[in-house]
């Protein structure tokens, strides 16, 4: 278990930090002469763009003694300016898609979207406004700080945010590097807006920011737009940043009580940043150390430790590393320790394998077919190249890597993963934890939403009136079945070099498993990593490397590779779901290993407050109370696994579906070829849940956790509303009204106007015969009670009264430009297909859906919400401190 997220996943990293050169003659760039530098990438995936501001400020720029300023700002840059009022910049916002996220990094501060291509001018407008006129009204400051107060408990209350906050001032002492990016709650008390403006004015210039825009635009015509749109704000001169940390580190032993079901043991030091020479080595070795060919991989083989791994996060100037190991709950903390020094001074001496750096090195390379797969993903790329890399393009970042060898590998192993010198860090799973005290960590915001605008909007903002027309889905190029009752659905996109695929078996194991055998679907999932008859796990693996492709099996199982490799990369794929081995070594490893988990999971508070939830909304004999437990997996055999499979694994209950660069003959040939021969045993089963009748509302049921001092409030109940009932369009524009986007009528009461809470969401979800609905908030204990009755009385008055056409509107003009941003990944539409064919509904169903989406009115919608929704019949559970007054 990670103390840090990764700035990029080992293989997403891989597969990331790389551009085909072909975007070279598809692109445009330019420095503006006020010093505001712009990249333009045509990508005409979907008609979709991503726009991504980068300030090159972040907290470590944050005055002494305001640790969360850049974050504060992050925030108020969401509460409008002269021109655009903050209700006014959220309705356009949401009207826009709610695709508008921002976040604030040490070095950075990133604001983000994805809109439609026809809406870019409002965005760049949007963007120009907010560069030179914030509002920063004190008012508004004060509404948005006990916003960031319940985002600051929410994340202190998470032990991996403890944990940092012990660490960084080790790593980063008597430097501006010695937090995160959060801040603290007294540092806003005492923040005000004269000192927001003075970060903002010094820091928020166009000759500190770089706009990357990637989609379907023109880019030496958008290049234009931006100069004439951008090219007047004034440059001014930057403040001296702060210096790098310098100086050795302490080494000393911390540690952290969680509320998790495992414990770990860390050794962290500080690691080369994302311009450091070494910063490329470092994220190869983290790659091979993470794969499960590394030397670390055999720890959990020989039955020591549950998982090990290495963590390389990086940032423009600083970085850490973090070398772990998980053990069972109550495990020997010390000996886990002693062993990953004893393992670290191993791969030091004898260095990694050539055979494993040259195969993630394959991946790497392959990866230049993958990236016009994502406008958003494009986008990310660019971004991160021409901001913190610092360099000409992604192509420039991929050059560093591609260069990296064996030796440099080795040599970066050698120099920081030195055991004597890095950061103990012991994670416990405790009860006896004790509840923060006014400290916490940040991370992302979501800003959209349908909140009302005030007053007539800017010239420039009126063309998000103009919804554009919803995307025609269009049926697959080919769809059918073979003999053993196989359905095969086909999409062929000649975007990249790529091909996809993606199977589903439709089951369900609480009704499928047999008896006293919780688990046993679980445990078979977890087996085909362990090879086919024909490929043991290190030639599965090694295969996948030499091909750079990805392979997995199980009910949800896949494959993606180069056009080149696919009949190699499907002939492992088929032979692995096909044939997996599950052999005994494996069968006991895993197993074991569930075992010791499960024994930790079922201490843990969360795991109460899910079965309390299910036990709560369902009735006594519902298959849907089945759950795995340490006797059940403990009574599970080899012989269990082996019929489980023969009986659940079967073609007539399976959708394939492939889209990529390949024909529907080719498929339909590669495919029958590969999967034909399967053949299924016994009827075909029912694994659809029975209706569920609606249950009398329990008493508010709590479930302490001492790690939390913030609540997480649930609040649920189920309806007779299944997948095909036809009021589920309406209801879903309800749901949307409610909770979607920063300005949605609860955000707009829980958190813009109140203060109670960060975040709440909202949940429909449908299956074949019923349906559930839920909300999720968190809050202080003191303002539970406050916030669940404002749930309630949202509810209730859209169920009492229509809902204003305006809100109505905006919320249709939502979820079609959403639909339309769902397109601007290459395999999105293969998504939904698996969807309908899972829910045996026709191709014609998200036609209808955008028909019903545009045909909806207020009493349509108030209707639906009547038959879908109990305002006061939720079922209501907390986690963490007993709130009072609730019952």
């Amino acid at each position: 278990m990670h103390i840090f997220q990764k700035t990029f996943l080992a293989v997403s990293l891989l597969a990331g930090l790389v551009c085909s050169t072909a975007y070279a003659a598809d692109m445009a760039r330019e420095t503006l002469p006020n010093g505001m530098r712009v990249v333009v990438v045509r990508n005409p995936l979907a008609p979709a763009v991503s726009v991504q501001l980068t300030y090159m400020v972040g907290s470590a720029e944050a005055p002494k003694g305001f640790p969360g300023t850049a974050h504060a700002l992050e925030h108020m840059m969401f509460r409008g300016t002269p021109s655009l009022s903050g209700d006014q910049l959220l309705t356009v916002m949401g009207t826009l898609g709610d695709q508008f996220n921002a976040f604030t990094q040490t070095d950075l501060t990133r604001y983000h979207c994805l809109i439609p291509a026809q809406d870019l001018d409002v965005v760049l407008h949007m963007e120009a406004d907010r560069m030179q006129h914030l509002s920063l009204d004190a008012g508004e400051w004060a509404k948005e700080r006990g916003a960031i107060e319940q985002e600051v408990s929410r994340d202190f209350s998470n032990p991996r945010y403890k944990a940092e906050d012990q660490l960084l001032p080790v790593l980063f002492a008597h430097s501006s590097y010695d937090h995160t990016p959060l801040g603290t709650r007294s540092s806003f008390e005492a923040t005000d807006v004269k000192l927001l403006r003075d970060f903002y004015t010094k820091w928020y210039v166009p000759n500190n920011a770089v706009l990357v825009i990637v989609g379907d635009v023109d880019p030496a015509a958008t290049l234009k737009k931006v100069g004439r749109i951008f090219g007047s704000i004034p440059a001014r001169p930057l403040p001296e940043r702060p210096p790098i940390p310098v100086g050795a580190v302490v080494p000393q032993a911390l540690t952290v009580q969680t509320n998790y079901a495992v414990d770990s043991v860390a050794l962290l030091w500080r690691g080369p940043s994302l311009r450091d020479k070494d910063g490329p080595a470092a994220a190869v070795l983290d790659a091979v150390l993470s794969s499960r060919r590394g030397p670390l991989y055999p720890l959990v083989l020989q039955h020591k430790v549950l998982a090990a791994g290495l963590n390389v996060d990086r940032n423009i100037y600083t970085g850490t590393i973090e070398a772990s190991l998980t053990i069972p709950k109550g495990g020997d903390t010390k000996a886990a320790l002693a062993l990953l020094k004893a393992t670290l001074d191993d791969i030091r001496t004898k260095g990694v394998s050539s055979d494993v750096v040259e195969g993630m090195k394959k991946r790497w390379l392959a990866s230049k077919d993958f990236e016009k797969n994502s406008i958003l993903d494009l986008g990310d790329l660019w971004s991160g190249a021409v901001t913190a890399e610092n360099t000409d393009s992604p192509d420039a970042s991929f050059d560093r890597y591609a260069k990296v060898t064996v030796q440099d590998v080795n040599a970066v192993a050698r120099k920081l993963l030195d055991p004597e010198h890095g950061v103990a860090m012991t994670m416990l799973a405790s009860d006896h934890g004790k509840p923060p005290a006014g400290q916490g960590f940040g991370g992302s915001e979501s800003f959209a939403g349908q909140g009302s605008a005030t007053g007539p909007l800017p010239d420039w903002a009126q063309p998000v009136r103009n919804v554009p027309a919803p995307p025609v889905y269009t049926v697959p190029d080919a769809d059918f079945t073979l003999p053993n009752g196989l359905r095969v659905v086909v999409r062929t996109k000649h975007v990249s070099p790529t091909v996809f695929l993606f199977g589903h078996i439709k089951s369900n194991e609480n009704i499928q498993a047999p008896a006293g055998k919780e688990g046993v679907g679980a445990l078979t999932a977890q087996l085909f990593p362990f090879g086919s008859v024909t490929r043991d796990r290190e030639t599965l693996e090694k295969s996948l490397d030499d091909l750079a492709a990805n392979a997995g099996g199980g009910v949800n199982f896949s494959v993606s590779g180069r056009t080149q490799d696919f009949d190699a990369a499907l002939a492992i794929l088929a032979d692995l779901e096909l044939h997996p081995a599950f052999p005994q070594y494996a069968f006991d490893l895993t197993r074991q290993n569930m075992i010791r988990v499960k024994a930790g999971v079922e201490q843990t508070p969360g795991y109460r407050l899910q079965q309390t939830i299910t036990k709560t909304l369902y009735p006594a004999d519902s298959p849907a109370l089945r759950v795995q437990s340490v006797k059940s997996l403990s009574g599970l055999t080899r012989e269990d696994v082996l019929s489980y499979y023969q009986s659940v694994y079967r073609p007539d209950m399976t959708t394939i579906e492939v889209v990529g660069d390949i024909s529907v003959e080719e498929a339909r040939r590669k495919i029958t070829t590969a999967f034909g021969e399967w053949k299924a045993i016994g009827p075909k089963p029912d694994v659809d849940l029975a209706a569920i009748p609606f249950n009398p509302v329990p008493p508010v049921q709590s479930v302490s956790d001492p790690v939390r001092s913030q609540d997480v409030v649930i609040m649920a109940q189920i309806n007779a509303h299944g997948w095909n009932d036809p009021q589920r369009y309406d209801m879903t524009l309800a749901d949307i009204m409610l909770t979607h986007g920063f300005d949605s009528r609860l955000y707009q009461d829980l958190r813009v106007r109140t203060g109670y809470v960060y975040t709440v969401n909202s949940q429909l979800a449908l299956q074949k015969n019923f349906g559930n609905y839920l909300f999720a908030f968190g809050a202080d204990p003191a303002s539970v009670k406050a916030a669940r009755q404002h749930v309630v009385q949202d509810l209730q008055t859209m169920v009492e009264k229509p809902v204003p056409v305006e809100e109505l509107a905006r919320a249709r003009a939502h979820m079609i430009r959403g639909m339309i941003l769902s397109n601007a990944v290459v395999t999105a539409p293969s998504r939904l297909d698996e969807a309908l064919m899972s829910h045996g509904l026709g191709w014609e169903h998200l036609n209808d859906a955008a028909k019903a989406f545009q045909a909806a009115t207020p009493e349509s919608v108030q209707a639906a919400l009547k038959n879908y929704v109990r305002p006061d019949g939720f079922a209501t559970f907390v986690l963490g401190p007993t709130p009072s007054g609730l019952n």
